[in-house]
């Protein structure tokens, strides 16, 4: 008898496919969590690559920060800080979503 989720491991990386689902989550998690700093003045991405690569780890971002948020990213968080009833996050983002791409 063979083991039913071989196949499942290769794909994924060696993780199994509820293990590659955490780890997304994670990393969506971290990523729009980045995105929030920046996007909330709290820091600069300049700020936070140069922490990130003190510490050696690798700097997430939803968006390319060179050409900021596209509506659809800024679209993406809103729905995300929606899920995770943050809505003061999705306030402050509805607004740069309006000023930036209109109604």
């Amino acid at each position: 008898m063979g083991n039913w989720d071989d196949d499942s491991n290769e794909e994924h990386g060696g993780l199994s496919e509820i293990e590659q689902m955490q780890l997304d989550a994670v990393l969506l998690e971290r990523a729009y969590s980045n995105a929030w700093r920046v996007l909330s003045g709290q820091t600069t991405f300049d700020m936070m690559m140069q922490s990130q690569f003190d510490k050696g780890v690798e700097l997430i971002m939803p968006y390319d920060p060179k050409h900021g948020p596209k509506k659809e990213e800024l679209e993406n968080m809103i729905a995300y800080y929606i899920e995770t009833e943050e809505y003061e996050k999705c306030a402050v983002l509805n607004e740069m979503l309006i000023e930036k791409y209109g109604r």
